[in-house]
Formats: structure tokens, C-alpha cells, sequence
């Protein structure tokens, strides 16, 4: 049974189901994750195989996980913290699992591709449907500001959607590329969607969102073989889009534009980093790092350490450093899991930093490439993973991991994977 489901042929579509549940039930996308990664794992056992994986990636990340784990035994509350650590491991298999698929399977870049058009396609339509209907439904109750909406999935009142259509509309735009075959009606259609998903990120409000975006544009239209023309009319169109839907909903403007929170200042009697909410956090996640600098006070412990009096920070005397993690990826991992595994971490955007800086390089100067487009956009997709600069939600979520899984593991397969002979 468990070679029928790791060799048969329908894996892609069970791996590739996870996007679309992703968006309806965070509890059934995370159950097929990690249960595909269980069933993987006996496979692997069973079969006395290291199905040729071994590279300096998963070593790393191998590592990774084994910091983690002593973090977590050497935590405050042992079984507490491991309950975070632990369940990494399925993360590492799903990795492997997705990249064994891809080398094994030709047709996983086409199911990948159709079920990401139908979750953008549906994703988009309910997004601006909600968008309208919560407009509309306010701008009724006199005084109320319209900027609070925000935008959710389908049956969930999760306030992702902007997070989720970044993060993985890179790997949808890579598979569009490589994909063979495409008929006129596939480009056109991507084209539409293109435009569609940046006005929809910004609807949703969410920030971070909208700044990798930002971010991930701009390293494509630098550094992708596209025509002059080309690139400025995608500009154009998204900037005119974005003025425009600015200008109608000045709410809208102020909270992604003008929103005072938003900052960064520094004075003689204190620093503000975004908000002083944010600073507050990242103060106490700094003060837990100097107390166990080197394998932290172990992942998931934020939470019940920061209302100590030795690490608790207050701003203005009204915005506590408490809360479920820190708020930025780089200080949740030194808090939590200390310098050595932080250091691992922080590989990948030094790694993806320079792979990239290297093809601007050699493009200026010798007016050649060394990366493909596909793999122009899959760094710039994985960019946002390891991205330190911005605040973030907990590594450690069970739906943050299995997205970031998702575009890490074809990058993993494009840059990392064992040539067969």
C-alpha cells in the first residue's frame, strides 16, 4: 500500500491538493501534510533507500532540526517546547517527498500549474466579491473606517489571503514558464490573473504582503529575459491599478501609506522599529537571546517567558513584549532556538543573496546570464522565506511551514538535487 502511494501516479495530485486546502481547512491541509510525509518516511524504511538525497541542503537542514530538539530538551518546559520542534521532522520529509516527485514524475509541473489556476482563479473572484460586500456593508455605518477589512479564505476566519497569494504566486509564475505547450489562451489567461492577484493583495491590507510583492517585482523586471517593453507595461499596469484603487478608498491609503504606526525612528530616549508594538516584542526577544545566546530557551517558549520581569519591555508604558513570538523570523529563532541554529537558517538568504548578485554581475558586465528565468523566480519566491527585514508570523505555524514548503521544495530540486547517471 504505502509503494502503491509513493510510486503510483497519482502522488502529484495528492501533494498538489494541499494548495487549494490550504485555503479551506488549515486542520485537513496540515492532516494530508504531514500523514503524505508519514507514509514517505516507511516508504524509505522499508525500501533501505536514501532515494539519492544526499546534498548539502538536507544535511543542513538535518542540523537545523537537531538544534531545535536540543533547544527544546533543555527548555523550561520540555514537552511543551517539543511539541513545536518535534513535528519539523515532517517538514524536512514533505521537502524530500516533493523533490523526489518532481525528478520523478514529468507530468508534476503541469498538475502543480492547473491546480494553482483554479485556487488563483477562485481565490481572486471570492477575494474581491468580499472586498465589495464588506465595502459595501460598511461605509452604511457612519463613522466606521473601511480600512479594517480584511480579507479571508473561504470558510475560515483566517486574515491570510494577501499572505498566501505572495508567497506562492512565484512558484505559480515559475511553472507558468516552464511549463510546455502553453496555448494563447493560457498566457493571456496568466497575464489576467497576474494583474488580478497584485490588486487583490493589495484589498487584503496586510503589509507584509504588499511589500514582498514589491520586493518580488522588482527583482524580476531587473533581472529576468524580458523585453524592455514588456517589463514597463507590466509596471505601468500595476501602478496605474494601484493609484487608482488608492485614490477611490483614501482608507485604504492610509493604512498602507500614511498609517502614522508605521515607522522607523530613532531618538535619544528610544528606538521604534514599524510600530511600538513590534519594538516591544523584538526588545524582549533580544533580551531572551543575551540570556541563552548560543540554543535559546527553546521553540514555542516565547510565549510563556516574555511576562517574565527580566525580559518583559514595555513602550510608552501601554505596548507589552508579550505575545506568541516576536514578530520577526531572525528573533523568534534567537530567542527560541539560539545562534547556531539561526545561523543555519541565515544561510539560505546569503546563499540566494549572492546567486542572485552574481547574475545582476555577470548580466551588467558580460551581458550574459547565468540563471534561467525559472530560476530567477523560484529565488525570488524562496527570497521571502528567509527574508530577515519585516515582521513575520511564527516559523514554527503549521500553515506558514507548509507553504514555504511548497516553492522551497522545487527550488531545492532545481539547485540541490543529485544528477542520476
Amino acid at each position: 500500500m504505502v509503494r502503491k502511494i509513493i510510486e503510483g501516479k497519482y502522488l502529484a495530485y495528492i501533494l498538489a491538493s494541499i494548495i487549494p486546502l490550504l485555503t479551506i481547512s488549515i486542520f485537513v491541509a496540515d492532516l494530508v501534510f504531514s500523514l503524505i510525509s508519514i507514509i514517505f518516511l516507511i516508504y524509505l524504511y522499508r525500501n533501505h533507500s536514501n532515494v539519492t538525497f544526499k546534498n548539502t541542503f538536507f544535511f543542513l537542514l538535518i542540523f537545523f532540526y537537531i538544534f531545535c530538539i536540543v533547544s527544546s530538551i533543555l527548555s523550561h518546559d520540555i514537552l511543551f517546547s517539543l511539541s513545536s520542534s518535534l513535528p519539523f521532522l515532517r517538514v524536512i520529509l514533505f521537502l524530500l517527498l516533493l523533490t523526489y516527485t518532481i525528478s520523478r514524475d514529468e507530468k508534476t509541473i503541469d498538475i502543480f500549474y492547473n491546480f494553482f489556476v483554479v485556487t488563483f482563479s477562485i481565490l481572486i473572484l471570492h477575494g474581491i466579491f468580499q472586498y465589495i460586500n464588506d465595502f459595501i456593508n460598511l461605509i452604511k455605518v457612519d463613522g466606521l473606517d473601511v480600512s479594517n477589512i480584511r480579507l479571508s479564505f473561504f470558510f475560515s476566519d483566517e486574515r491570510k489571503l494577501g499572505s498566501f497569494l505572495v508567497r506562492l504566486y512565484g512558484l505559480f509564475f515559475a511553472l507558468h514558464i516552464i511549463k510546455k505547450n502553453k496555448s494563447n489562451f493560457q498566457n493571456i489567461l496568466f497575464l489576467i490573473l497576474t494583474l488580478l492577484t497584485a490588486i487583490v493583495i493589495l484589498l487584503s491590507g496586510e503589509r507584509s504582503a504588499l511589500f514582498f510583492m514589491i520586493m518580488f517585482s522588482f527583482i524580476c523586471l531587473i533581472l529576468l529575459d524580458i523585453n524592455l517593453k514588456t517589463k514597463v507595461i507590466s509596471f505601468t499596469s500595476i501602478v496605474i491599478s494601484f493609484l487608482i484603487l488608492l485614490s477611490f478608498n483614501s482608507n485604504l491609503s492610509n493604512r498602507i501609506i500614511f498609517d502614522k504606526n508605521n515607522k522607523l525612528s530613532f531618538s535619544k530616549d528610544k528606538i521604534i522599529i514599524f510600530t511600538p508594538q513590534h519594538t516591544a516584542h523584538y526588545k524582549t526577544a533580544v533580551k531572551m537571546f543575551l540570556d541563552k545566546p548560543f540554543l535559546g530557551h527553546g521553540p514555542k517558549m516565547f510565549r510563556i517567558l516574555c511576562s517574565h520581569e527580566k525580559y518583559h519591555s514595555e513602550i510608552n508604558n501601554k505596548h507589552s513584549g508579550c505575545s506568541n513570538h516576536p514578530h520577526n523570523t531572525y528573533l523568534q529563532l534567537l530567542s527560541e532556538t539560539g545562534l547556531f541554529a539561526t545561523f543555519l537558517f541565515s544561510l539560505g538568504f546569503l546563499y540566494i543573496s549572492y546567486k542572485l548578485a552574481k547574475h545582476f554581475i555577470v548580466m551588467i558586465i558580460n551581458k550574459t546570464k547565468i540563471l534561467s528565468d525559472y530560476q530567477i523566480i523560484l529565488s525570488a519566491t524562496v527570497f521571502i522565506i528567509f527574508w530577515p527585514f519585516s515582521p513575520a508570523g511564527n516559523f514554527f505555524n503549521n500553515w506558514l511551514l507548509i507553504v514555504s514548503s511548497l516553492p522551497l521544495g522545487f527550488y531545492i530540486n532545481e539547485f540541490f538535487r543529485v544528477k542520476k547517471k
